[in-house]
């Protein structure tokens, strides 16, 4: 047993020598070159005639050149309306939900006041009491001509008139604005209950009370939105700015709507740069008034502004190899033997698409067609050596 001992000891050595001798730098290329993507695929003699690959270079095409604008629906300001009573009160009813539809003179809450029955009271007191005004003023200007009066006294008690007539006028304003019937209030009827009435026809968008709740002037009750004269609010980035103009077609891609993109014009083009976006705001109006009123006030909506022509380097669709955003294009290196290439892509137009380089290409010689099957061989290892 001891003899072999020392052996045990020099074989342990020695594997620990070897593993600590190996280099980290060669496992770590091993790793990358097992990890490297492959891009470059052969096909045989016999692929080659079956497929059809035919090569040549980028085309150069007339497209409509057009901007990206993202934004969504809107309604002008004059069609967001804010609802509030004149006067402090507590709510005693009110039936609306956000999405509510509202007809203009419809009853949306009732409020009560006292305030509200305080300000009647005044004004008939006001009333009752320019009567005795106008009585005592008549019978002054009486006095007056007959040379028994003061023309003092005339003098005041003209005063006092036109004062309760300016008392009762301001009262009936106020009373007018809250919504009282003034032939009724004439006629002795006192309510404490105020209607708030809907200016517009539109739909409920929020509701900021509930009943029991008091409220003062200043408190926005509820918000209405009409769906009048709703638009598309879109933003252009300031790097494409001046090249909107108003008159331009705009297209919306909406598959809820339309199979096909859905045209309007560009109605509107801000001329100031708006917040960190860097963006101008562009207002636009769909051709189809119909589609149109489906939109949704506040839908995100996603456009592209035709602004006009331009030359770029096209292939044929069946070139082109679709991925996201961007796509796959194959060039011939040489006899059978094609590289993929990751390129961006641009407009789509008649059949031809828009090819951006992101670097240069290894060869002129780029496949024209059924580059689908060629990144199909190279997907499933097919054609690899």
């Amino acid at each position: 047993m001891n003899k072999k001992a020392p052996i045990y000891i020099a074989l342990l050595s020695s594997l620990l020598l070897w593993n600590c001798s190996k280099d980290p730098k060669s496992e770590a290329n091993a790793e990358s070159t097992a990890e490297k993507v492959v891009d470059i695929v052969h096909v045989s003699e016999a692929q080659a005639k079956n497929i059809q690959l035919p090569v040549g270079g980028f085309e150069q095409t007339i497209v409509g050149e057009e901007v990206t604008a993202n934004g969504k629906v809107e309604v002008p300001p004059q069609q967001m309306i804010s609802v509030s009573v004149p006067i402090a009160g507590f709510v005693k009813r009110i039936d609306l939900l956000p999405g509510t539809p509202v007809r203009k003179g419809q009853v949306l809450a009732v409020v009560q006041s006292m305030e509200y029955v305080q300000l009647q009271q005044e004004y008939l007191q006001a009333l009752s009491k320019q009567k005795f005004q106008e009585q005592d003023l008549s019978r002054q200007e009486t006095l007056n001509q007959e040379n028994v009066g003061s023309k003092k006294k005339l003098q005041q008690i003209d005063a006092e008139y036109q004062t309760g007539k300016a008392m009762i006028n301001g009262l009936e304003e106020k009373l007018k604005l809250i919504g009282c019937n003034i032939a009724k209030l004439k006629a002795g009827t006192i309510t404490p209950s105020i209607n708030v009435i809907s200016p517009i026809n539109g739909v409920t968008k929020m509701v900021y009370v509930n009943i029991g709740k008091n409220v003062a002037p200043t408190d926005v009750m509820m918000e209405l939105v009409s769906r009048e004269h709703m638009h598309l609010e879109l933003n252009v980035f300031e790097k494409d700015a001046n090249k909107v103009q108003v008159g331009q077609t705009l297209l919306l891609e909406n598959p809820k709507l339309a199979d096909k993109p859905l045209t309007g014009k560009v109605i509107l083009v801000g001329q100031t740069i708006e917040g960190p976006t860097k963006a101008i705001l562009v207002h636009g109006h769909l051709d189809n008034e119909v589609l149109e009123q489906k939109l949704v006030v506040g839908q995100y909506v996603n456009t592209k502004i035709l602004t006009g022509k331009k030359a770029v380097q096209t292939l044929p669709e069946d070139a082109v190899v679709r991925r996201g955003e961007g796509g796959l294009i194959f060039v011939k290196l040489k006899t059978n033997s094609y590289q993929q290439i990751p390129v961006k892509l641009g407009i789509t137009e008649k059949g031809m698409v828009e090819v951006i380089l992101e670097k240069t290409l290894p060869s002129k010689e780029i496949v024209k067609a059924n580059a689908s099957i060629l990144q199909a061989m190279l997907a499933s290892g097919e054609g690899e050596e």
